[in-house]
């Protein structure tokens, strides 16, 4: 798959999981969605910030990311497992988990 091919599919993907995520999140009683704000909000941020690294990312690390289903979900489930972690240091820890999925497949 060419590179512009690959981010577009990439983009695609992580829209796609954040449209079912929302309309998942919308079926909840208004309680269960103010419990879920924190998750909510980060599930969106990483969903921006994954934007903006599209183009940054090597071509292996957006494949292995293609292919990973529920992505947005598991970055946060790793991002969330970091002691201390601040909306600032959340891209370079995507980056960090992305980057290993490549070398994973090596």
């Amino acid at each position: 798959m060419e590179r512009k091919q690959l981010e577009k599919t990439f983009c695609w993907k992580i829209s796609s999981e954040l449209k079912i995520f929302k309309y998942e999140i919308l079926q909840k009683e208004k309680e269960e969605i103010m419990a879920d704000a924190y998750r909510i909000v980060s599930m969106i941020s990483i969903y921006e910030q994954l934007l903006e690294l599209c183009p940054k990312m090597k071509e292996e690390e957006l494949t292995k990311c293609v292919q990973i289903s529920g992505l947005l979900q598991f970055l946060f489930d790793e991002w969330i497992k970091k002691p201390d972690t601040q909306y600032e240091e959340m891209e370079h820890i995507l980056c960090s988990v992305i980057h290993g999925l490549s070398e994973k497949a090596a």
